[in-house]
């Protein structure tokens, strides 16, 4: 059953990918509305949002996939080399290793004694539209401080109730009776103007409870709830981790891009 405080999305969602590309325009310091078709664009990146949140990076390298354009955002101090580095260059091209592992190099080079981590490949998924609820054997509703301590087995995040998306009723879990055997925690925004206009999901199953549709009831309904605050759904993982993405598709979430990234720790 569906719990009473999740709402119905009585918003248009047609704008969803207009928001989207708002966001990770931000992001990425880049309008992605003016790249072309085979268009790779570079610009210049500086992450203080990250530093402001306390995540410990304040310059990365990103390097996105959408469609058939790309776009690399790179600390200014490189951005001759990579920007070089990308001349010429498909947008296959510049989400390729060699590509990346040329960049982070340019990268170790302008802020010399700064650690960098070349990152995986991700894909990023948005929900386009209104999402069907889904039904199952258990109660699904918005999370509160009182559902502390119910969670079983270990955490792959903090409790979802004690995160701070359940402060502000942005975090929704599954309940067999008084265990909580799923949930989904809404992760802070990494671009802050646009806080009330995107919400990224972060969704645990507890490992006895999966494969029987409760990872799909549950970010089902957190992707409602979203909707009905007005937010566009983000979701993200490791391109590898197929059962993520065949999750986030059940329940009608589309591919935007295909993400490789260069993170850096540390001042400059």
């Amino acid at each position: 059953m569906i719990g009473s405080r999740l709402g119905r999305a009585d918003i248009p969602m047609a704008t969803a990918l207009e928001t989207i590309d708002d966001f990770f325009s931000i992001r990425l310091g880049v309008s992605l509305r003016d790249l072309k078709p085979g268009q790779v664009a570079v610009a210049t990146c500086d992450r203080r949002t990250y530093a402001e949140l306390g995540y410990g990076f304040t310059r990365l390298l990103w390097v996105l996939r959408f469609g058939d354009r790309a776009a690399v955002s790179v600390h200014p101090a490189a951005l001759a080399e990579v920007s070089r580095l990308a001349w010429r260059r498909t947008p296959d091209e510049v989400i390729a290793d060699d590509f990346v592992v040329a960049a982070a190099k340019a990268l170790a080079t302008a802020l010399p004694g700064v650690s960098g981590e070349t990152g995986g490949s991700s894909v990023i998924l948005y929900h386009p539209g209104d999402v069907q609820i889904v039904t199952c054997d258990g109660e699904v509703r918005v999370l509160t401080p009182a559902d502390k301590d119910r969670w079983v087995g270990p955490h792959q995040y903090m409790s979802a109730a004690e995160h701070p998306s359940a402060q502000r009723g942005e975090a929704v879990g599954l309940f067999l009776g008084k265990r909580l055997v799923a949930e989904v925690i809404t992760h802070e925004s990494c671009v802050a103007e646009m806080a009330h206009l995107i919400a990224q999901d972060g969704i645990e199953v507890g490992e006895a409870y999966q494969r029987r549709g409760y990872g799909k009831a549950v970010l089902s309904a957190w992707t409602r709830e979203m909707q009905v605050k007005g937010r566009v759904c983000l979701h993200s993982t490791s391109s590898d981790n197929f059962a993520s993405i065949a999750l986030a598709k059940s329940v009608g979430y589309v591919e935007y891009a295909r993400y490789r990234g260069v993170s850096y720790a540390g001042e400059t």
